[in-house]
């Protein structure tokens, strides 16, 4: 409620900041077993906690994306290779299905000597 106080009273993202690090001090406790939640209690903590973060101040999750951006250059990775073997069978119809919808997605793929590589628009 602190943290929702804190924000009626003309955005004050200085108390919010400060109601949060007290969330924290708390998630401490949790670890260290000084303190215990019920299960519904820390599923309105871990919601209200990350409104505030991620939505309210517009913090990122860097580790996330981070993960997300190895996610995304495996499966483009994977397609360059099913496009190349298209490419290997002459079935050019489906290696220029790939790299079309790939440039649709923003990804533009790049034929060069040392292979195909790609670059994010």
């Amino acid at each position: 409620q602190s943290c929702y106080a804190a924000m009626n009273d003309d955005f004050n993202t200085p108390i919010l900041i400060a109601n949060l690090f007290e969330g924290i001090r708390y998630i401490n406790l949790l670890n260290d077993n000084s303190a215990s939640l019920t299960a519904e209690d820390l599923k309105l903590f871990i919601h209200s906690t990350n409104t505030f973060i991620f939505d309210v101040l517009g913090l990122k999750d860097e580790k996330g994306i981070e993960n997300n951006n190895e996610k995304l250059e495996g499966v483009v990775n994977m397609l360059i290779g099913m496009r190349n073997e298209a490419r290997g069978n002459k079935d050019f119809a489906m290696s220029d299905q790939i790299r079309n919808q790939l440039i649709a997605l923003g990804i533009q793929l790049k034929d060069g000597k040392e292979g195909t590589t790609f670059s994010i628009q």
